[in-house]
């Protein structure tokens, strides 16, 4: 139900969502085949179980988007900006409620504890988070990551899948997901050494972000959705939206972001990327054509007479006249 029908009369509330949200895009979230991972030898479910994570990645749950874009319209924070209390409120379908990251916790069954930390284009000031340890983490040489934005394509196949999934389910975004922000790194850093996180927090954070655009996707259908059944909240005739097929983190999910797997008799199941044996491609030809600029050259400074009698050598192979070939020399 959206806020037309909610507000009778012409409403800010009502107004906002006809100016904006309603023209927003809707991202449920994914899941997570952990009898996958585990079984090609990723740590994923054993990284999750540490930080109590793993219930949040296997939600799979129906969700509304029209209620979504209702609980977002509402959306505002009635606590304290100053010292980071957050505290939501919103209004879906009459009914009025408010959560923190506690019950925001409880409701999706993961510990509402650990850093807080929220932000994309500066690192944390932590003495105890340094930005090149975290960097030596996805790969030896910490130089290959210039500038704020890191590329993903340096990363293994565990980790590439972990900033997908933190980019789509985490703090989800509607972009692509060829560069990694430093929030991105911070996230994935606590995850791979099981350093506590703050969750909740960081959903909470960016629904609000989602509230300060203009444009730009809803995340947390399925999130939204437990939320509201939490407060008791009955979604009526709108028809509910599933999951797809390709929501479902699986070896299909890394297939199409470009890895293949591979056997190994020593190392058993790998999974190595696709575009390995096109780069060898591409370099050969890059050394051909640099090889057939270097004969151009050579043949450019041997003396004219030379070029003539080659053009007419070619022009009588080809029986076409020499003038023809001139504009070559």
């Amino acid at each position: 139900m959206a806020p037309d029908s909610v507000y009778p009369f012409p409403s800010p509330a009502g107004q906002r969502y006809k100016n904006s949200y309603a023209r927003r895009k809707v991202l449920c979230g994914r899941t997570v085949d952990f009898s996958f991972t585990t079984g090609d030898k990723f740590n994923l479910e054993q990284w999750f179980d540490v930080l109590g994570w793993k219930d949040y990645f296997t939600i799979n749950a129906p969700y509304y988007i029209e209620f979504v874009k209702e609980f977002y319209s509402n959306l505002s924070n009635v606590g304290d900006d100053c010292n980071d209390v957050l505290e939501l409120t919103t209004k879906v379908n009459r009914i009025v409620i408010k959560f923190d990251d506690k019950i925001l916790g409880q409701i999706l069954n993961v510990p509402a504890a650990g850093s807080k930390f929220f932000e994309t284009k500066k690192w944390p000031e932590d003495p105890e988070l340094v930005l090149e340890d975290c960097l030596r983490v996805f790969s030896p040489n910490e130089n290959v990551f210039g500038g704020m934005a890191k590329p993903t394509n340096l990363l293994g196949a565990e980790h590439r899948l972990l900033h997908h999934i933190t980019a789509t389910h985490i703090l989800p975004t509607s972009g692509g997901h060829e560069k990694m922000s430093y929030q991105d790194l911070c996230i994935m850093w606590h995850v791979v050494t099981g350093k506590p996180l703050n969750l909740p927090h960081l959903i909470i954070k960016n629904m609000l972000r989602a509230t300060s655009k203009v444009e730009g996707a809803l995340s947390y259908g399925m999130v939204i959705t437990k939320i509201l059944s939490h407060f008791g909240i009955v979604f009526g005739n709108e028809v509910a939206s599933r999951l797809d097929v390709w929501d479902i983190y699986n070896a299909s999910s890394l297939k199409r972001m470009g890895w293949k797997r591979v056997f190994d008799s020593e190392k058993g199941v790998q999974w190595l990327p696709k575009e390995c044996g096109r780069k060898k491609n591409e370099l050969k030809v890059k050394v051909m054509r640099m090889l057939k600029s270097k004969e151009k050259l050579k043949e450019r400074s041997k003396p004219l007479y030379h070029r003539c009698s080659k053009v007419k050598q070619v022009a009588a192979s080809r029986r076409l006249r020499p003038w023809i070939l001139r504009r070559i020399i």
